[in-house]
């Protein structure tokens, strides 16, 4: 990265940061070490920051660093105290003025956050629909098992009703034998009637 794109890169950062809650004034200059070594300003004045490519002589602190790392910082990615451990950040001049731009910092990072939420949200739903979605299968499942063992039951139903069809129609068949048994002994009783009646 040359020197104009980390003052570009960190004006796209932190330039947007909200600062209008800072009271009093704020000078840091950034030495940026490695590639795209130089020196820039961030400047908090009357609730409005800057961010220059330039020195600023009457500063607060200065912060020493690598361009990528500076960047890092800028957008919240590298925790300052971790930085400052590490030996990535030197910081000169008044520490207590210094430590004061890491609110700014991290509410800066706070969108960032808000769409590591969403997005982990989104996966959380993720499973939760598909939960949703088994249930219910499984319940779909388990109606269609209900049919299948009401239809059993229904047929099995059905069948006595037939029973008893079936069980009639000998009994119809029994009651014409028995009305033709009647009828045939009937038959002989008017034979012999006649038979009388003409040898008389």
């Amino acid at each position: 990265m040359t020197y104009e794109e980390i003052v570009a890169k960190a004006k796209e950062e932190f330039g947007s940061a909200d600062v209008s809650n800072y009271e009093g004034h704020l000078a840091l200059q950034f030495n940026v070490t490695g590639e795209g070594e130089g020196i820039f300003y961030a400047e908090i004045h009357d609730g409005k920051l800057f961010i220059e490519p330039f020195d600023y002589k009457d500063n607060d602190a200065v912060l020493t660093a690598d361009g990528s790392d500076i960047i890092s910082l800028f957008s919240g990615a590298l925790d300052p105290a971790k930085a400052f451990e590490s030996g990535k950040l030197t910081v000169t001049g008044d520490n207590a003025k210094a430590l004061s731009i890491l609110p700014i910092i991290e509410n800066n990072k706070k969108p960032a956050k808000k769409t590591t939420k969403k997005a982990t949200a989104k996966t959380a739903e993720k499973p939760a629909k598909t939960a949703a979605k088994t249930t219910k299968t499984t319940a779909k499942t388990t109606k269609a098992a209900a049919k299948k063992d009401e239809a059993p039951a229904i047929i099995g139903l059905a069948e006595p009703k037939k029973a008893p069809a079936k069980a009639a129609a000998p009994k119809a068949a029994a009651k014409k034998t028995t009305a033709k048994a009647a009828k045939e002994s009937t038959k002989p009783a008017k034979t012999a009637s006649k038979t009388t009646s003409k040898k008389g």
